[in-house]
């Protein structure tokens, strides 16, 4: 299970910053906008019901269908405006700004003079130019673009702003009569202006905007007042008060859309009529207060050019814009943006808690979770947008989220086909491909129960592994394990044996079961006799990686062998159970093993293993050690070192082995001289020095004859440990 989850935690490791990078590149293309724009569209509708007020100074006068059908076709000869105008000079509004321009004189240069003249009545009147690219004419220089002055306060490159080498001004007379603001409005990819110049490159210049000089005019400012540092604010210092205006690295502001119910609206029409009306007489307070105003005038009928599409519906009309823009700024109404820092951390901590957490769960919360979080973001998303115009990020987020949680079911499912598809040799690494095959045979599952038959057991153990665990660190200790653990049962299964259990660094298995088969005591023999030959190849393939203590280069495995009958089966509980083996004869097996290191050997077999080896093939050659009686039984039993293969055995060893035999029938003869000269010659070609048979039974000589056995002694050994 740890496994599993390490192996769970390097997959969201490597997934979550790939969806990440995924999702933020996506967030950054054309269609990742596009998405996101239309998330900020929704949210902008959704909060349109609880949309304030616009600010009070902001006052929308409308081209509308009945001005259209009072004063005629448009465009209106400029006489209409300046109509306006003499009759507005006398409840003065604190700017009027025309989103309207006036760039060609008129057939007849009157009507432009009526214009000018009712312009000039009002000092705060703005007229709108556009920075356009214009053939065959020179690149703007001039400092003043009609009475406004360029921005001298600047800090940044000109040439990121909105704007153009030439420009579309009003003409002579108008532009003398009035300020001039910009109008440049590039719409986004989808057509929607979502964002303002507040100041517009023009030549080599930068003016203010229409939005920026009704601003400046309705507080009596110029553009001295005026300091812009690009990708953070404009700045309007007042005698009286200061507005801080975020912009981006290209001088424009977002616009934080109201309904458009939400501004006051006068007709054109209507508002003449009015003013003619009201000559010397008090304002009514059932209409629009204009004294002291700042007033937008713009096209509002369906059908005229000046309308497109905004948040809140496909055709508006555009001078909106303008008026959003300055209410923004009077009413500190500004969008904010998160800090994005914050939402990828919170989003990576989410991610990777939700998937550790659900991702060995049921399917069910694996969908139902995933899918509540999200919809609990995009509820806060509206949620702090309406209360505070807060926009966090919705769309990359989301699909990071989906993907993330769909790669990790993905990864899930195919994980558990390929379990599914891998059981067979799976099982089998536990308990041999035969069961595996045997049950898919019989068409059950697996159950409770065993039987009796005739198997060899096999137990091994690594000597002094407590040491091992002291010099190693965990990790390192868990790397050598799984090395040598590999190796040997690698061995065990080729000789026909089946995987028990470890336990630790023992290992656990049988011949014979649950296959019978002639010749398992002889496989078990040989598969320890290539175990051991294997670790000493282990131990120079260490000793070459140089990166191990010494203590690895001096491993050695004691194993243990034992022939008879035994119960083989699967046992354990109900829910959980192992195909295993139980008995005396396993008990003796596993006393073999621990008994090896009293004798100083590192493979010891019984004589019923040793017996049935040779009844099938005579090639090994077996020292006989002693006849014990080991701890819990009551019967004596001779035991037996694996020494070796008969073809691999040296003369040397042979000598030893001969010896070794001679002094044991000196021993049970009772010989103690005879037999300690004997086992001393013995010792000296043992291949161990430090700890074998013949130090061994020297150390009996000598305690057997200061301390005589009984007359009817028959050499029998009663082992004080296991």
């Amino acid at each position: 299970m740890q496994k599993k989850k390490l192996g769970s935690l390097k997959f969201v490791i490597k997934l979550l910053p790939a969806v990440l990078l995924l999702a933020l590149g996506l967030s950054y293309t054309r269609l990742g906008v596009e998405l996101e724009n239309l998330t900020l569209d929704w949210r902008f509708q959704a909060r349109a019901t609880a949309d304030p007020a616009a600010h009070a100074k902001v006052l929308v006068v409308g081209i509308d269908e009945d001005a259209l059908a009072k004063y005629g076709r448009w465009p209106w000869p400029r006489e209409v405006h300046g109509k306006l105008m003499t009759q507005l000079a006398a409840r003065p509004p604190a700017a009027v700004a025309f989103d309207l321009l006036f760039t060609e004189p008129s057939a007849d240069a009157a009507m432009d003079q009526k214009f000018g003249d009712g312009l000039a009545l009002l000092p705060s009147s703005i007229t709108a130019a556009a920075a356009e690219t214009l053939e065959h004419v020179a690149k703007f220089t001039a400092e003043y673009a009609g009475n406004t002055k360029a921005i001298a306060h600047f800090q940044g490159d000109p040439a990121r702003l909105i704007g153009n080498d030439t420009g579309l001004l009003p003409m002579q007379i108008i532009a003398e009569s009035s300020h001039t603001g910009f109008v440049n409005s590039p719409p986004g990819p989808d057509g929607v202006r979502r964002q303002l110049p507040l100041v517009v490159r023009c030549g080599t210049r930068v003016f203010p905007s229409l939005v920026l000089q009704a601003l400046l005019q309705s507080e009596g400012l110029d553009t001295d007042a005026v300091d812009v540092v690009l990708g953070q604010q404009v700045r309007v210092t007042g005698p009286k008060k200061a507005w801080n205006i975020p912009i981006d690295e290209t001088g424009q502001m977002t616009v934080n859309y109201r309904h458009p119910d939400s501004f006051t609206f006068f007709p054109y029409a209507g508002l003449v009529s009015q003013l003619e009306a009201q000559q010397g007489k008090e304002w009514p307070k059932n209409y629009p207060l204009v004294e002291g105003q700042i007033l937008f005038v713009g096209q509002s009928a369906a059908g005229l050019s000046d309308l497109g599409p905004t948040p809140h519906g496909p055709q508006i009309p555009l001078v909106l814009i303008h008026a959003n823009a300055l209410s923004n700024i009077l009413s500190q109404d500004f969008i904010t943006h998160s800090d994005i820092r914050i939402v990828i951390a919170t989003w990576a901590l989410l991610a990777l808690l939700t998937v550790l957490i659900l991702r060995h769960g049921a399917i069910w919360l694996s969908v139902l979770v995933p899918a509540l979080m999200i919809g609990a973001y995009v509820g806060a998303a509206f949620y702090l947008f309406e209360s505070s115009s807060l926009q966090l990020p919705v769309v990359w987020p989301v699909l990071g989220f989906i993907l993330v949680q769909g790669g990790s079911m993905l990864h899930r499912l195919m994980i558990e086909l390929r379990a599914k598809s891998r059981i067979t040799g799976m099982f089998g690494a536990f308990v041999a491909p035969q069961v595996v095959k045997q049950m898919i045979a019989s068409g059950e599952e697996p159950k409770l129960g065993g039987h009796q038959a005739e198997i060899t057991a096999f137990f091994s153990d690594i000597a002094g592994f407590s040491s091992f665990s002291e010099k190693l660190t965990p990790e390192r200790l868990v790397h050598l394990m799984n090395d040598y653990l590999t190796e040997m049962t690698d061995i065990l299964h080729d000789n026909g044996g089946t995987l028990d259990k470890f336990i630790g660094d023992a290992i656990v298995g049988m011949f014979g079961a649950p296959l019978a088969f002639a010749g398992h005591a002889y496989h078990a023999c040989r598969a320890a006799l290539l175990i051991q030959k294997r670790q000493l190849e282990l131990r120079e393939k260490w000793r070459k990686e140089g990166d191990w203590p010494d203590i690895v280069f001096e491993m050695q495995t004691r194993i243990g062998l034992n022939s008879g009958q035994a119960i083989i089966g699967n046992m354990g509980s109900r829910r959980r159970f192992n195909y295993t083996m139980m008995g005396d004869t396993v008990n003796l097996a596993a006393r073999s093993e621990s008994g090896a290191k009293s004798y100083g050997v590192y493979t010891m077999i019984t004589s019923e293993t040793k017996t049935l080896a040779q009844g099938f093939k005579d090639d090994i050659t077996f020292r006989f050690l002693d006849r014990i009686i080991v701890k819990g039984r009551s019967a004596p039993v001779e035991m037996y070192e694996l020494v070796g293969f008969d073809s691999e055995i040296t003369s040397e060893t042979q000598e030893c082995l001969s010896l070794y035999k001679r002094g044991m029938e000196r021993y049970h003869a009772q010989d103690w001289e005879g037999a300690k000269a004997l086992f001393k010659r013995s010792a000296t070609r043992e291949i161990h020095q430090d700890a074998n048979p013949s130090l061994v039974m020297l150390k009996r000589c000598d305690a057997l004859q200061a301390e005589p056995p009984p007359p009817d002694w028959d050499g029998v050994y009663v082992m004080k440990t296991k």
